[in-house]
């Protein structure tokens, strides 16, 4: 029932609960809720116990690429090229933009206690979590960019875009710690 090769795993600690929730992926159509593929621990056959009820075809809905727990009741999930923040169930949260755009592909989203930064292939963009404002952007063609960490400090990989095969260049990026 879980997909192979498993491309997305994050636990959700859900309030009341004994054990977290397996989030092993997310679709979302647009303008309607976002449907988590659930595997619940508290089961006794868990291993092969997947939440049916919010499992079917992917048909035209959007493939989330990273889930991410903000807080108690605030899911950040990521497609291919918007952020959504939703509940537990997967509706919009009310105090939050309820979607982000950005006009790549997302390779790495980082969270940050007021905004997201969503890392390209040649660059990042910062937005609002509140009003979807723009707070940061850096692009640099002549540059492959890849995040290699994030847990506390953003640590930022970038190589030539003309030789892939170079030595690269490691960068700590600075006022950023990551909140989530």
């Amino acid at each position: 029932l879980v997909s192979t090769p498993l491309e997305l795993f994050e636990l959700l600690v859900v309030e009341g609960e004994e054990y977290p929730r397996v989030c092993v992926g997310a679709t979302a159509q647009p303008g309607h809720r976002v449907e988590f593929n659930i595997v619940h621990l508290s089961s006794i056959t868990a291993a092969a116990m997947l939440d049916t009820a919010t499992r079917s075809g992917n048909g035209t809905k959007a493939v989330a690429r990273h889930v991410i727990q903000m807080d108690r009741d605030t899911i950040l999930v990521c497609f291919d090229q918007h952020v959504k923040m939703v509940d537990l169930q997967g509706v919009s949260k009310q105090s939050l933009a309820p979607e982000l755009t950005f006009n790549f592909q997302i390779n790495t989203v980082v969270c940050l206690q007021d905004s997201v930064l969503a890392f390209w292939k040649h660059g990042m963009q910062g937005r609002s979590i509140e009003g979807n404002e723009l707070t940061q952007e850096i692009t640099d063609e002549s540059r492959m960019f890849q995040v290699l960490g994030s847990n506390r400090d953003i640590i930022l990989e970038s190589r030539p875009t003309e030789n892939p095969e170079a030595h690269s260049n490691l960068y700590i990026l600075t006022g950023h710690e990551s909140s989530y």
